[in-house]
């Protein structure tokens, strides 16, 4: 346990990365590794009209990743 109080896994880089790995490929299974991670996202919309733009709502992380095969 941490000094916090919060039960910490003590999990090397490898099965940590494989844990990460393990959710994105439940959606895509020919995810081969996640390349960049961002704790925090923010979409931003355009207004042509106004020449403005405008954060949206939507907040996620977001994940660069690497495919296992190319696509055509």
């Amino acid at each position: 346990m941490s000094q916090t109080g919060k039960l910490m896994p003590n999990l090397d880089q490898n099965s940590t990365k494989i844990l990460n790995l393990a959710v994105p490929q439940r959606l895509d299974p020919y995810i081969k590794d996640i390349l960049i991670t961002a704790a925090h996202v923010t979409f931003y919309e355009f207004n042509v009209d106004l020449n403005q733009s405008f954060g949206t709502e939507v907040e996620m992380l977001e994940i660069v990743k690497k495919k296992k095969r190319n696509w055509i």
